[in-house]
């Protein structure tokens, strides 16, 4: 059977960089940190990540929920996804580690590749509102024309508000024009977002295909991009009335809020928990201290979160004295209906809105890069007598053929595919630690680690590692439970339907797999790794297994005592050496003497060390 590896040593693009920038001594270069802060940002960025703290949207966090779901699952499962990928320079959907991995790691192919689609379509909506904000009067100022409803224009609102009186939201312009974007379609209204959806795609296709380098150029200046603009709209909110509210608001955890596995159960956005992960473009060096490098990222992921939460919060204090909402907000209701209805309260108005649909727009788009650019790895792998080239641009058509039916669903109605995309992510995630960290074992994983960066982890790292299944288990059953409650029947079907999906076509290679280590005779092989796992070069295999984790602490290989140049190994047998009465090379005055070369004859000392070399 072909084994699907993915060599990440090789570029698709450009060359490797110089062989010493991958040697082990440089594993401590804040290059590669860098490097994997750029593409962990691009990869973790989404509609759905924009906002996190501001408690306005239903599926919202308080920031120790953030950093509890952080330790307690998203730093541990990123900390393990990438160091198999650094470790074997390949993707993670091959049987060398375990076999079973193999059904996982296409399940969690199939949740990136929805995952792309639903940033692709969010990606389609922020272009087309973005192109409306540069216009004098964009469409959500006025009132379109309705039959049977109350439409009240921006302005209107405003004056409202200054009179004390409240608005329904549902009565803004801003509402209307939000259903006649994403909710009631006409044919024109249609034909235009499926053209907006082929521009996307062949946008992507363009990016997809510039050398590896570049991308990581274009990956960085976002990210600076990005933090610089908030930390300017930020210092400009300073001036207004509404930043002390706002923050104290984010920071009050005395407000009811949902159980705490609904928003551990959102680590999968940033961290990749069920889904492909960060994809390093075989340009990082192999011998990245992945710890410090997952602790850096989750401190500037959370910091800059924070600071967008913050705006958004601000935004929405200017408009909560005087709008009534009642309905349960999205992200994407969020963004396209609040977010340009509070900046008519605010001065500078268009810089916000530009602010807003100019970072979702620069945020969206290497994302969805590197996740096409991960999936047409895979199957450039499958299908080498394909040009890779090729692969790209099949899989940038087929994104967007699939990209239609969504397009066609009413974004209400998108929540419970959502549901289902969260919970055959979190079944796929914990499946696949299980295998890793009870099947594969934390020790033996411990001891990868050790001879590829030299550390041993610590007890922290060992004990979430362990307990990440039992995690996982508890989080599954808290969706369960969510999408029992769900109101609407049509997004319960949608979620049970693509659970079920996903869950045959785990099962299909699974079966597949199990079967064939049956006509083998070899079922136990199920539960073990090959001898093929490991480091990419066959040498360091070799050194992997008979690599000692007690020679690097210099530890007993009995677990005894510590070795030094003063201790012996206490189960050592004690052989002693007599020594000549008359002796022309040393005498007992100089005995203790220091010196080049030892003056002094065999000791217990010596043969311990001797016996331990």
């Amino acid at each position: 059977m072909h084994k699907t590896t993915v060599d990440l040593t090789t570029s698709t693009s450009t060359s490797l960089s110089d062989k010493n920038e991958f040697h082990a001594d440089v594993h401590f270069r804040w290059d590669s940190i860098k490097k994997f802060i750029y593409v962990g940002y691009a990869y973790s960025s989404s509609i759905f990540s924009f906002d996190i703290f501001s408690k306005v949207v239903i599926e919202n966090m308080t920031l120790v929920e953030f950093i509890l779901s952080a330790l307690a699952l998203g730093m541990a499962y990123m900390f393990m996804d990438f160091f198999i990928k650094q470790y074997t320079r390949k993707l993670d959907t091959n049987e060398n580690l375990n076999p079973l991995l193999r059904g996982v790691s296409f399940g969690i192919l199939l949740q990136t590749t929805l995952w792309a689609l639903i940033n692709a379509t969010n990606l389609a909506d922020s272009l087309r509102f973005l192109a409306i904000t540069f216009l004098m009067e964009p469409g959500w100022v006025n009132c379109q024309k309705s039959k049977h409803a109350i439409c009240i224009p921006s302005e209107d609102v405003v004056l409202r508000c200054k009179a004390k009186n409240i608005t329904n939201i549902l009565n803004t312009s801003v509402h209307f024009h939000y259903e006649k974007l994403f909710i009631n379609f006409d044919r024109n209204n249609l034909s235009t977002k499926f053209f907006i959806i082929a521009i996307v795609w062949l946008f992507n296709f363009f990016i997809s295909t510039i050398a590896d380098r570049a991308l990581l150029k274009l990956f960085k200046i976002t990210f600076l991009w990005r933090t610089l603009s908030t930390l300017f709209i930020v210092i400009v909110l300073l001036c207004t009335s509404y930043t002390t509210t706002a923050f104290y608001q984010i920071l009050d955890l005395t407000e009811p809020k949902k159980k705490y596995p609904s928003s551990l159960s959102r680590a999968n956005e940033i961290f990749g928990v069920g889904l492909i992960g960060v994809y390093d473009f075989g340009t990082m060096s192999p011998f990245t201290m992945i710890d410090t490098t997952v602790v850096i990222f989750t401190v500037v992921t959370t910091a800059i979160a924070f600071a967008r939460s913050f705006i958004v919060r601000s935004l929405y204090s200017a408009l909560s004295g005087c709008i009534e909402i009642k309905i349960a907000v999205t992200p994407h209701y969020l963004l396209f209906v609040m977010i340009p209805l509070s900046v008519e309260f605010m001065d500078l108005h268009k810089l916000y809105v530009f602010y807003v649909y100019l970072n979702l727009t620069v945020a969206l788009v290497p994302g969805l890069a590197i996740l096409t650019l991960t999936i047409s790895k895979l199957l450039h792998n499958e299908f080498r007598s394909v040009k890779y080239i090729y692969i790209i641009g099949i899989s940038c058509f087929m994104g967007f053929a699939l990209s239609l039916p969504l397009t066609v669903l009413p974004i209400n109605k998108l929540n419970g595919l959502m549901i289902g995309h969260k919970f055959s992510s979190l079944y796929l995630g914990g499946f696949k630690a299980l295998i890793v960290m009870w099947m594969y074992g934390v020790k033996k994983f411990s001891a990868d680690i050790q001879f590829w960066l030299g550390f041993k982890p610590t007890v922290y790292w060992r004990t979430v590692w362990m307990l990440l299944p039992v995690t996982f288990c508890v989080l599954i059953v808290n969706k369960i439970n969510e999408l029992s409650k769900l109101n609407d029947l049509q997004q319960q079907i949608l979620a049970i339907v693509w659970v079920g999906f996903s869950f045959l076509i785990v099962a299909v290679f699974q079966i597949k797999t199990i079967a064939r280590y049956i006509l083998q005779s070899n079922l136990l092989g199920i539960l073990r790794s090959s001898t093929k796992y490991g480091p990419i070069d066959p040498d360091d295999r070799k050194r992997r297994k008979c690599f000692d984790e007690t020679i690097t602490s210099r530890q007993c290989r009995h677990n005894c005592i510590m070795l030094s140049e003063k201790f012996e190994c206490n189960h050592l047998p004690l052989i002693f050496k007599r020594q000549s009465k008359s002796s022309n090379d040393s005498s007992l005055r100089h005995i203790f003497d220091a010196g080049a070369t030892r003056n002094r004859p065999s000791s217990v000392v010596d043969i311990s060390y001797n016996n331990y070399n």
